[in-house]
C-alpha cells in the first residue's frame, strides 16, 4: 500500500509528541491517603464540546507512567484545499485517521472534481466501514458511526485477524504459482481473492495503527505499544509483497492491475491468447517457490503462535533459521538463472522470465520481513535466562 510509510510517520510522530510535550508537576498530598496535582490549564483549553463540559479523564497506567486522557476524545479536524490532487485528498484523510480525529472535513472555494469525490469514497471505504462520508461541491468529511463507536476494537484481535489473513494469503499465492500457466481462469480468481485480502491487511493495519495513537490499547508499558505498531507495519509490507506477485502475473497475462475487480469472463478475454505453459527448468523453478512458500507458511504460523501467547522470548531460536532461509532463496534463485541462461528460453518464455524471476524476489522479501518481525520482536522482548 502506498500510504503504509506514510501512516507509520504519522504514528511515531504521535508518539514522539507524548515524550516531547513534557511538564514538571508537584503531587500534593489532599486529605488521607490521596494525592492531587495540577493539569496545564492549556491542555484543558483545548477541550471542546463534550469534553470541556463532562471535564472527566482516564487515568492509564503503563509500567512506571500515568498517563491522563480525556473520557471523551471528540475532535474535529478541518482544512482548505484549493487543489484538483486526488492524493492530497487522501494524504488528509489518512493523516486525520491515524492521528485519532472523530471527525475531518476538507472545503474548496469552488468545486470538488468527480475524481476527487471518487477517490474519498473508495479511499474512506478501505480505511474503516464504520465511517460515514458526508460529501458536497465543495466540502468532503467523514464523521463516526454513533453505533458502531459502542464497540472498539481489540488491538490484539485485530493483529490475530493480521496474521490470518497473512497465512491465508501465502497459500493462495503458493496455488497461483502452482495454476497459473495452467489454468488462466483459476489465476484470475486467486490474484482477485489476493487483492481483496491486500486491502483487508491495509485496513486492519491501519486500525491497529489509529488505537495506538488514541492511546486505546492496554499495554503495560510504551515500549510494548510501540513494538506493536512496527511489527504491524512490518506485517502490512507483508501484505504489499503478496500483491506484487499479482502484479507479476498480470504482467504475464498482459492484464492492467487496476482491472481486477472486472469480471473473470471479461478477464479472460483481456488475456486473449493462451497463455503457455512453462517448460521443464521453469516448472523445476515453480516447484522450488512452491517449497518456499510452504516454509513461509511454516513460519507465520509460529510467529504467530509465539507472539500472540505471549512467549515472544522464543523467537530468539528462530533467527538463525529465517536469515539461513532467506539466504537460501537468493541462492536458488541464482543458479535458476544461470542454469536458464546457459540453456536459454523460447521467445514467449523469454518474455516472461523476467515476471517470473521477479516472482521469487516477492518471496524473499517476505523472508525479510519475517526476519525483521523476530528481530524487533528480540530486541523489545528477549531477555537472558540469568538463573544459575
Amino acid at each position: 500500500m502506498t500510504w503504509t510509510l506514510h501512516s507509520f510517520r504519522i504514528v511515531q510522530h504521535q508518539l514522539g509528541e507524548i515524550m516531547t510535550q513534557k511538564y514538571r508537576k508537584k503531587v500534593t498530598k489532599s486529605g488521607k491517603g490521596a494525592f492531587s496535582l495540577y493539569i496545564p490549564k492549556k491542555w484543558i483549553d483545548g477541550w471542546k464540546g463534550e469534553q470541556a463540559k463532562d471535564r472527566n479523564v482516564d487515568l492509564i497506567q503503563m509500567d512506571d507512567l500515568l498517563i491522563i486522557s480525556p473520557v471523551q476524545k471528540s475532535s474535529l479536524k478541518s482544512v482548505r484545499l484549493d487543489s484538483d490532487s486526488v492524493d492530497q485528498v487522501k494524504h488528509f484523510l489518512l493523516s486525520c485517521y491515524v492521528r485519532g480525529f472523530e471527525s475531518a472535513e476538507i472545503i474548496t472555494r469552488t468545486k470538488f472534481t468527480d475524481e476527487q469525490i471518487c477517490g474519498a469514497r473508495s479511499f474512506v471505504r478501505s480505511l474503516d466501514d464504520r465511517l460515514t462520508l458526508e460529501i458536497t461541491e465543495n466540502r468532503i468529511a467523514y464523521d463516526k458511526n454513533a453505533a458502531a463507536m459502542l464497540s472498539r476494537p481489540d488491538a490484539m484481535q485485530l493483529q490475530r485477524l493480521l496474521f490470518d489473513k497473512l497465512l491465508e494469503g501465502v497459500r493462495l499465492m503458493e496455488e497461483l504459482v502452482e495454476h497459473f500457466d495452467r489454468n488462466p481462469r483459476r489465476g484470475i480468481h486467486l490474484m482477485q481473492m489476493l487483492k481483496l485480502l491486500e486491502e483487508d491487511t491495509d485496513r486492519l493495519g491501519l486500525q491497529i495503527l489509529r488505537l495506538a495513537s488514541r492511546m486505546e490499547i492496554p499495554f503495560e508499558n510504551l515500549v510494548d505499544l510501540y513494538y506493536f505498531v512496527l511489527t504491524t507495519n512490518t506485517m502490512e509490507n507483508i501484505g504489499d509483497s503478496m500483491f506484487g506477485m499479482v502484479r507479476d502475473v498480470c504482467h504475464i497475462y498482459n492484464l492492467d492491475p487496476a482491472k481486477l475487480q472486472y469480471p473473470p469472463d471479461t478477464l479472460m478475454k483481456e488475456v486473449g491468447k493462451p497463455v503457455e505453459r512453462l517448460d521443464s527448468s521453469l516448472d523445476n523453478l515453480r516447484q522450488t517457490y512452491v517449497a518456499h512458500l510452504k516454509t513461509c507458511s511454516k513460519n507465520i504460523e509460529t510467529l504467530k503462535r509465539l507472539t500472540l501467547s505471549d512467549e515472544t522470548e522464543k523467537v530468539q531460536a528462530l533467527i538463525g533459521g529465517l536469515t539461513l532461509f532467506r539466504d537460501t532463496i537468493g541462492e536458488d534463485l541464482g543458479k535458476s538463472i544461470k542454469n536458464m541462461l546457459t540453456k536459454g528460453q523460447d521467445s514467449l518464455q523469454g518474455q516472461s522470465l523476467p515476471h517470473l524471476i521477479r516472482m521469487g524476489y516477492r518471496i524473499s522479501d517476505i523472508a525479510a520481513k519475517l526476519e525483521e518481525f523476530s528481530k524487533h520482536s528480540v530486541t523489545f522482548h528477549f531477555s537472558p535466562d540469568l538463573s544459575d
